[in-house]
């Protein structure tokens, strides 16, 4: 499904244009007894404590409310509910209208850069990714053993795809180890398990026209071993009729909910007679179908505060128009009538992509969930002890003796109104308090000049700031695009030097693109601040068409922020509002890129005076 369209652009960028907790003093009350209240939880951080008397809450454990109860966590782990008193040497937590429930569960992010602080930070306490690189893998399973204090989520992983050569997964830039035949299967998975794969993920998008797919018999093989090895094994579909060959064949589940049509009465049976369970990412849907509500969700002051710039940029991003296949109301009532006759239904949000965000879009997918007709209980179970329960996390997902104390404490009950999701009061990992504001960001230095370009002198593709210009296209990403830039005298508005683009846009990657950018784009990358400045100026001219100019910050790795503009075959100045490159982090510039795309095609541009106003 989402043809990875959202994991897509991000690592796209990547490849684009880097050629690319604390105890409270005690008071009055007995020995050992600190009670806690909600306004100290956002602000503080305790990697030192990780045992807390949960006093009188109302808790949801993962499938059913409990009015008023105590809980008790000791090293980490819950080893007593009920009627409780108060422990020496350890922390109280209590308050009015309190609810404490297990840490959310993502069912299907893609984690790299700062996902997992980014994660728990809102109470997302584990990830299970659905495509990364593999080399910190093993790391990962041995972290999420530990009850040590952590600053980050738990990761489960998929690893790399099961795809083919120039197929799905293989356009980021980066090396995998694709399928060439059924023979390579056995092999294929295990390694897999080897490099710390917790389950297997196919990409099955046969009859597609923009790349190449696993054909039935080798999807259905990938399935077979995989299962012979001892993993689930993941589909990532787009259709109907490819979700009805995989389920017939045994699939473990479907990591999208397919929009192209509503389910039918057959396919339903079927899921049900298989025992499959659907991660439908309801939240990147909404944002691929033009319906999402991030703007909502980035006024909210319950969530816009634990954001960081990476989050508020990935969550503001969006794709430029709606894709057929992904209908979102479609969407909504296949996952109706699955749930209804039985199907298990998880919360996945596939995060980073466009208009989805770390932490913040699980959320927002329980509340999706529950917009298409789950009951806010079961919206709630589809992110914590359901989710636990279909992939085998028996430490985690529901608040039990024995369980570790991963968790959320809540303002109101959302079992009433899932809205009161969002009123996140305290997150615990490991039993340890996580801080939920974010650190004191540090600005990118000052800006030396507000010229990015005027192409003349001998050093004239430097800019300064540390800013270079240089050629970008889709090659990175192994499509066929073709960039070139040169200056050339005489070229430019009133006949000064210019940078003349070329950029030849070809079939071959979904997303194409080809054009110049300015920016540091080398690591370390140091960012400049620009919050002094309100516009992006620049004199153009070139083939007629309409392009787009992407903005970057230093500390995003996600999705570009970016305005289109009209290009003539006359001198133009164009001039863009620095802020509406929504979610721009402008203390932490670290450059643009001026691209053709929309169309395929041949396409010619001189750039000038490029400045910052």
């Amino acid at each position: 499904m989402i043809k990875y369209i959202f994991a897509v652009v991000s690592a796209v960028v990547l490849g684009l244009l880097i050629t690319l907790v604390f105890i409270l003093p005690t008071d009055s009350k007995s020995a050992g007894e600190r009670s806690v209240n909600a306004e100290h939880a956002q602000g503080t951080d305790d990697k030192n404590q990780n045992s807390v008397l949960f006093k009188n809450l109302r808790i949801f454990d993962g499938s059913h409310l409990i009015e008023r109860t105590s809980i008790l966590v000791k090293d980490g782990i819950i080893v007593d509910i009920g009627d409780l008193s108060a422990q020496p040497n350890t922390r109280i937590i209590q308050g009015e209208n309190l609810t404490l429930m297990p840490g959310i569960i993502d069912a299907h992010t893609h984690s790299f850069g700062e996902a997992l602080k980014d994660a728990l930070r809102l109470g997302v306490t584990t990830h299970l990714d659905m495509f990364t690189a593999e080399n910190s893998l093993l790391d990962s399973q041995q972290k999420r053993q530990s009850l040590t204090y952590s600053d980050q989520a738990d990761l489960y992983s998929s690893g790399t795809l099961a795809t083919v050569d120039g197929g799905h997964g293989t356009q980021y830039g980066f090396a995998i180890d694709t399928i060439g035949s059924i023979d390579e299967i056995t092999d294929w998975i295990a390694k897999r398990k080897k490099s710390g794969a917790d389950y297997i993920k196919l990409v099955y998008m046969p009859n597609q026209q923009y790349m190449p797919s696993l054909d039935k018999a080798t999807a259905l093989e990938v399935i077979k071993q995989g299962h012979k090895q001892g993993l689930k094994v993941l589909a990532h579909i787009s259709t109907l009729a490819a979700a009805k060959d995989l389920i017939e064949a045994d699939i473990d589940g479907l990591v999208h909910i397919f929009a192209d049509q509503l389910v039918t009465d057959e396919v339903v049976a079927l899921a049900v007679e298989k025992d499959i369970f659907i991660i439908p990412t309801l939240a990147v849907i909404a944002s691929v179908n033009q319906q999402n509500r991030n703007s909502q969700l980035l006024a909210d002051e319950r969530i816009s505060s634990k954001l960081s710039g990476q989050q508020k940029q990935t969550l503001q991003a969006s794709f430029n128009y709606a894709a057929g296949g992904f209908d979102f109301a479609v969407a909504k009532q296949n996952v109706l009538r699955f749930h209804q006759a039985g199907v298990a239904i998880l919360a996945g949000s596939d995060a980073p992509n466009a208009g989805t965000a770390y932490g913040v879009s699980a959320y927002h997918e329980v509340t999706l969930l529950a917009e298409s007709g789950l009951s806010p209980k079961e919206a709630l179970s589809a992110a914590t002890s359901l989710t636990a329960n279909k992939f085998g996390l028996l430490d985690r997902g529901s608040i039990e003796v024995g369980k570790r104390a991963d968790m959320v404490v809540i303002s109101g009950d959302p079992t009433v109104d899932i809205d009161n999701i969002f009123n996140i009061e305290y997150v615990f990992k490991n039993g340890f308090q996580i801080r939920q504001q974010l650190p004191e960001s540090v600005d990118g230095s000052d800006i030396e000049s507000t010229l990015l370009g005027d192409f003349e002198g001998p050093d004239n593709l430097l800019s300064t700031n540390g800013f270079n210009w240089s050629h970008t296209d889709d090659r990175v990403a192994k499509g066929n695009s073709i960039a070139t830039v040169e200056t050339q005298h005489a070229i430019g508005n009133e006949g000064s030097t210019g940078l003349k683009v070329v950029a030849v846009v070809n079939a071959g990657f979904p997303y194409p693109w080809s054009g110049a950018a300015v920016g540091d784009f080398e690591p370390p990358i140091e960012g400049v601040d620009i919050s002094e400045l309100s516009s992006l100026v620049f004199d153009v001219k070139g083939t007629s068409g309409s392009y787009r100019v992407m903005a970057f910050s230093a500390k995003s790795s996600g999705i570009p922020p970016s305005q289109n503009f009209e290009i003539l075959d006359q001198w133009q100045t164009v001039k863009m509002p620095l802020s509406e490159f929504k979610g721009l982090d402008h203390t932490q510039l670290s450059g643009f890129a001026f691209v053709a795309g929309s169309t395929l095609g041949e396409f010619e541009f001189i750039l000038d005076n490029v400045r910052l106003e």
